[in-house]
């Protein structure tokens, strides 16, 4: 299978929640890179590294079928050779009504590198929180 040159670090995304959606393996991984040191965290898992333990954990989820999923709350941070994407997902239980869906906030890392733009790393940790930002009281200290 040729690999996609991928123009952008939003080009990647797209097609790594879109794989989700798919419940696509094969896609997902050829949207990572190449690193030995790729990471990848679900919600209350353990650190994963390199790219056997992180397709292991996506063969395992996707096992399971699509992923209903959707993005909100977009925030970037772009360089020329990393891009950081901190993103809202809201993920719907198969057979559930959307309201026991679970919310995350996945922070998605992004490197160029000859083939193009590809993901680094994905954290992802579940929340409570909605799309509004939370702005700490001032003088608070957060680590």
């Amino acid at each position: 299978m040729a690999l996609p040159l991928l123009s952008s670090a939003d080009a990647v995304e797209e097609a790594f929640y879109d794989a989700m959606r798919r419940g696509d393996l094969q896609a997902m991984m050829a949207l990572w890179s190449d690193e030995e040191e790729v990471i990848c965290i679900h919600p209350g898992g353990p650190r994963l590294v390199g790219l056997d333990a992180v397709r292991a954990s996506w063969e395992s989820i996707l096992s399971a079928g699509a992923v209903q999923i959707e993005m909100a709350g977009v925030r970037a941070t772009t360089g020329a050779m990393l891009c950081v994407h901190n993103v809202i997902e809201r993920i719907r239980m198969p057979g559930r009504p959307p309201s026991e869906g679970v919310q995350c906030i996945a922070t998605n890392v992004y490197v160029k590198g000859p083939r193009g733009w590809r993901m680094l790393i994905h954290h992802a940790a579940q929340t409570e929180q909605t799309d509004a930002p939370v702005v700490p009281p001032s003088g608070a200290v957060l680590h």
